[in-house]
């Protein structure tokens, strides 16, 4: 496999999906998956202006005839906060032949969902209507799982006069090749952040140049958003594109010398099924205060896994434990939460785990100057994160 341009639906195609009954949103995205049975899963996440929070309350699902069904029964799962934003995640699953009986054939399904909306005082498109659009190619029968990926793993603070440098973090759970741009614009913004640029591995960065120009929000209730920015992943397997996840969300720019964000280190662990993980996660926070650390998530082949702990040691590290024997072959991500008492970062623990007899997980090469310290059989991993 190997990477391939990308077919953008247009913004025009969320905008068919009934608005939510909201305002005041900072971004959002959807993440499609259909199992073995034919059942449709949409994973949402959504952010709003801290005193005024709501959610994804529904979804619009068209089937590859055109015809289309909105629902609103969203399951509530996890919301999180700091002094930004209010983040809320909800799940939507459902039979493809329920939905749509003789409509559920293969092919491609589209996932959209509109609300009013946006957040006030963006330079970039402010009070308008907003949406995001995911489509998933479906042949019919087997499982399909192609993104993976958590939104808040994109760090929104820039320091004003400092380059910025993160990546999306996302992965595939059935080995898709991934692509990435910003070649669509979501209902509601006009144009995207100031020297944003994201390159094929999801790379993004923006030049300090650029990030002096990110000026407060002038409205001071709507703290923390200064820009939007957007963009789109794109998972292909044999040159054909099989899933299309857009996002779109907000910028924080902040002056140097100012409170910053903690930075919750990234781990990679190259194992084996069978395997013990017992590993140390760091954290460091820029002005020194003491950081609470917590795991949101655990994911792998299938959804949400069951089976781990996190230990927060009270000393700016955490400790995650699994014992991975009897699961699947595939890619494990554990999402850890950092917050320094009103700003968070999030780390992810990425578990690649092979068939094996057990023998402790293999070491991943540590980038120079990049070392980060794993107890007990985790061995090393490395930090990937670069941000100012």
């Amino acid at each position: 496999m190997k990477f391939v341009s990308s077919i953008i639906l247009g913004a025009a195609v969320a905008a068919t999906a009934l608005p939510a009954a909201a305002s005041h949103n900072r971004g959002s995205v959807l993440i499609p998956t259909i199992d073995g049975n034919g059942n449709l899963t949409v994973e949402t996440t959504s952010f709003w202006r801290t005193t005024f929070p709501d959610r994804v309350s529904r979804i619009t699902i068209e089937a590859p005839d055109g015809t289309s069904v909105t629902r609103t029964t969203l399951n509530q799962s996890t919301d999180t906060a700091d002094t930004r934003w209010y983040r809320t995640d909800d799940d939507y699953t459902g039979s493809l032949s329920g939905l749509f009986g003789a409509s559920a054939t293969a092919g491609v399904y589209t996932i959209s969902w509109d609300s009013c909306c946006r957040v006030g005082g963006l330079p970039s498109g402010a009070n308008e209507d907003m949406g995001t659009t995911s489509t998933i190619l479906w042949d019919g029968q087997n499982a399909v799982d192609p993104i993976t990926f958590d939104i808040q793993n994109i760090q929104p603070n820039v320091v004003r006069g400092a380059p910025y440098s993160d990546n999306l973090d996302v992965t595939s759970a059935d080995g898709n090749a991934l692509s990435y741009n910003d070649a669509y614009t979501p209902v509601g913004i006009t144009t995207q952040a100031t020297g944003f640029a994201i390159d094929g591995s999801g790379q993004i960065s923006i030049a300090g140049a650029d990030t002096a120009t990110y000026a407060d929000n002038p409205s001071a209730q709507n703290i923390g958003a200064d820009i939007a920015f957007y963009g789109a992943i794109v998972a292909s397997d044999g040159g054909t594109e099989v899933a299309n996840v857009q996002f779109d969300w907000v910028f924080d720019g902040v002056d140097q010398g100012s409170n910053q964000v903690p930075d919750v280190a990234d781990v990679v662990i190259n194992a084996m099924v069978g395997d013990a993980i017992n590993t140390l996660i760091t954290a460091t926070d820029p002005n020194g205060d003491p950081i609470a650390l917590s795991q949101l998530s655990f994911n792998g082949p299938g959804g949400s896994i069951a089976g781990s702990m996190f230990l927060d040691n009270g000393d700016d590290t955490g400790t995650f434990t699994w014992d991975s024997t009897g699961f699947a072959v595939g890619t494990y991500i554990a999402t850890i939460l950092g917050n320094d008492g009103g700003l968070t970062d999030q780390g992810t623990v990425t578990i690649n785990l092979t068939a094996g007899g057990g023998t402790g997980p293999t070491p991943v090469p540590l980038p120079a100057g990049m070392v980060l310290m794993l107890s007990g059989l985790a061995g090393l991993g490395f930090a990937r994160k670069f941000r100012k």
